[in-house]
């Protein structure tokens, strides 16, 4: 069913037997009524349309920015969430089908001329408190605005509760350094932070800016992996270590095999002391004088 909106020669939206009427930028647009798929769906179908509903849920949830980021411009037709959705789509999807996973850092809300915050860094001062550091010097910058009004859009995202949050409060470029709470049911979760910056007259943005703050307690698992890794270097080690110096003492004190008679049964010390015992009684072994016989 189609709609008129605005009195009998105003625009319509709708579908009016096999035509979809729909306004765009104050224009009505016809298309012809897609037809259902009824062939057969291939792997690389259910990839395709798996990597589609996950771009675009996920961008979904940063509308309001997306359309600061991408301002319109002159001649295009194309709408700002689509232009996001072109400029994500190739380069923010890892993983293969159907274990398909958002990139984060590669992920751009914005996209323009104007230069970014140099130097940004992001401090914990307490357990929901950060500080956000950058330098807003004029001369460290290629094409800053005039009086340094630039204002900062900083998004956090939080992946497990599709939770967005802005954090800037209408802070600007030459602030240097602006404070934000994080929220309680981010505490202890890995956030994702988005920074770009819109000119002062509304035209300019820049380049989205990328950092995660990891704020996760490591496992229990890890961290008997971690304590067993280490018992076991430090053993190894010195056995290594005594091993080698044994080796060094030993050396030296090995018994000749021409000395040592062979011994079936394997016990070397009984061998020895029987050895020797023959060598002090029978003289076995060391040089005797023949002696003469006295005559008749």
């Amino acid at each position: 069913m189609a709609k008129i909106t605005g009195g009998i020669f105003g625009n319509i939206s709708g579908k009016i037997g096999g035509l979809v009427f729909s306004t765009r930028n104050n224009q009505t647009e016809v298309r012809s009524l897609p037809k259902k798929y009824e062939g057969p769906v291939t792997e690389a179908a259910l990839s395709t349309r798996a990597k589609l509903k996950l771009v675009a849920g996920f961008l979904r949830l940063f509308t309001f920015f997306i359309r600061i980021g991408y301002p319109k411009k002159p001649k295009q037709r194309m709408s700002a969430f689509n232009v996001a959705f072109s400029k994500n789509y190739r380069w923010i999807i890892s993983g293969a089908y159907p274990n398909l996973e958002i990139d984060y850092p590669k992920v751009t809300l914005s996209k323009g001329n104007l230069d970014g915050l140099k130097g940004l860094m992001v401090h914990q001062v307490d357990h929901q408190l950060f500080n956000l550091r950058w330098n807003s010097s004029v001369e460290s910058y290629q094409s800053p605005a005039p009086d340094c009004c630039d204002r900062i859009y900083c998004i956090l995202y939080d992946p497990i509760g599709k939770q967005v949050v802005e954090v800037a409060a209408g802070a600007m470029r030459s602030d240097n350094y602006f404070l934000f709470y994080l929220p309680e049911n981010m505490v202890g979760k890995k956030i994702h932070l988005y920074l770009f910056l819109r000119s002062s007259w509304k035209k300019e943005v820049s380049r989205t800016q990328y950092r995660c703050l990891d704020l996760r307690e490591p496992d229990t698992n890890e961290k008997e992996r971690n304590f067993i890794s280490c018992c076991k270097t430090i053993p190894c080690e010195g056995a290594k270590a005594k091993k080698e110096s044994l080796g060094k003492v030993t050396k030296h004190l090995v018994i000749p095999k021409a000395v040592v008679p062979k011994n079936k049964s394997g016990k070397i010390g009984r061998s020895v002391r029987n050895y020797t015992r023959n060598v002090l009684n029978e003289g076995i072994g060391s040089r005797r004088k023949p002696t003469r016989q006295k005559k008749p």
